[in-house]
């Protein structure tokens, strides 16, 4: 084999790769602790939670107290549609920022970029669990009771 072959022959070779190892193949990803989020989580939970057991028992009891005489418009500077805005975001928008939370916390994304692959697991953490199921039915409750208050033409 003349020089010029030889030359030819080496740059038509594929050059080695080394083989990637397994860190670099996977990209794991937890976005966020467990134990920080099912606390945000119980706050973010307990004081919607908290309105709605009031309302609840001043509507069962027929009470008055002075918080819902407040949002009732007593007391507040702010006009209705304000406050309305207001108590949804604090009525639903905490339990599904809960939710969200504590479903990031305990769920783990691995991307493989080789075979264009994500998988998501969960990690089997019931407290975080328990938490996200509450938010969500705290935050379902309160939006079917808006629907059905729309609907059945409320007062």
């Amino acid at each position: 084999m003349t020089k010029e072959k030889l030359s030819n022959y080496l740059t038509d070779v594929p050059k080695p790769e080394a083989p990637a190892t397994e860190n670099e193949k996977v990209v794991r990803l937890a976005l966020l602790s467990a134990r920080r989020s099912a606390a945000i989580g119980i706050i973010l939970i307990v004081l919607p939670g908290t309105l709605i057991l009031l309302l609840f028992l001043q509507n069962t009891f027929h009470l008055f107290p002075g918080l819902t005489r407040w949002l009732a418009g007593s007391g507040s500077f702010l006009p209705l549609p304000a406050r309305a805005i207001l108590v949804f975001i604090f009525l639903v928008g905490f339990p599904f920022v809960a939710v969200a939370v504590n479903l990031l916390s305990i769920s783990w994304y691995r991307y493989y970029p080789f075979r264009r692959e994500l998988v998501i697991s969960i990690r089997m953490r019931w407290p975080n669990i328990l938490i996200a199921v509450i938010g969500s039915a705290l935050a379902a409750f309160y939006i079917l009771h808006l629907l059905a208050d729309t609907l059945l033409g409320g007062k």
